[in-house]
């Protein structure tokens, strides 16, 4: 199994991230923006544009991708986040494709975000609904630091994000990666606090997480296709599971329905 960390150099976090990487794991430069560790399990990739534009990612032959990236919040709050990728809706503005899901890594996720919680810091420590792009058919996932200036230029803060990243590769490598279920979250907001103290909490390895705002439509109808979509990418499903007070009774009727008919267990929380 082959890893790849990718970095963007027009990013302070990403940049500080991969620096402290290349440094306390002893990389080697192979080519302009390619580092390799020991026998090329794990490769680090720096890039010159953002990295949600990264649509060629796939090309780099990997079995898994984590990227590595600055997190953007209105309310600048502070926070450390996974998340999975792809655009619910129709907008694509930060990459990827409408109404698309990249592939999703449960199991590696899962472990960054334990990894994540270990770190004695104030800043919370979350799953994010999946968003934004690139979409590829290579299992990837967003690990990011910030919410805030500070927290994005935080050079300490990048270093210990930094090596828990590579502890997920190494995880992931050692066969270490370990989950009770894999599950798709449905319902809450952007910041799923029931699906990450559920995921650290009991184990339960999250591929995608549909928040209620991507179910119910601005038109009024409910997207039930793109939550199929989701369950169709996602391997071994084991459970579906519903915030249930974030969705109103009809959806959750909807909801039920449809996951009933895919025979798709399903938990409330």
């Amino acid at each position: 199994m082959r890893i790849a960390i990718a970095c963007s150099s027009d990013d302070p976090a990403s940049s500080n991230m991969a620096d402290h990487i290349v440094r306390e794991y002893d990389l080697d430069s192979v080519s302009p923006g390619l580092f390799v560790y020991g026998k090329r399990e794990i490769v680090l990739q720096r890039i010159d544009k953002p990295l949600w534009s990264y649509e060629h990612a796939d090309s780099l032959n990997v079995d898994m991708i984590i990227f590595l990236s600055q997190h953007q919040s209105t309310a600048g709050i502070p926070a450390l986040t996974v998340h999975s990728m792809g655009n619910w809706g129709i907008e694509n503005t930060y990459g990827g494709e409408p109404h698309a899901l990249s592939a999703a890594a449960p199991a590696p996720m899962l472990s960054a975000l334990r990894l994540l919680n270990s770190i004695e810091s104030s800043v919370g420590k979350t799953y994010e609904a999946t968003h934004h792009g690139p979409c590829l058919k290579t299992p990837a996932f967003f690990m990011e630091m910030g919410g805030n200036r500070s927290t994005i230029e935080n050079k300490d803060l990048a270093a210990l994000v930094g090596s828990r990243a590579f502890e997920t590769a190494l995880e992931i490598l050692d066969g270490k990666a370990e989950y009770e279920k894999t599950a798709i979250g449905i319902g809450g907001g952007h910041y799923p606090s029931k699906f990450s103290a559920l995921a650290v909490g009991r184990e339960y390895a999250f591929s995608y997480i549909m928040p209620k705002y991507a179910i119910r439509r601005k038109d009024g109808n409910t997207d039930l296709g793109m939550l199929k979509k989701a369950i169709e990418m996602t391997k071994d499903l084991d459970i579906a599971v519903i915030e249930w007070k974030s969705l109103d009774s009809a959806t959750r009727k909807e909801v039920l329905s449809m996951l009933d008919g895919q025979g798709i267990e399903s938990e409330k929380v």
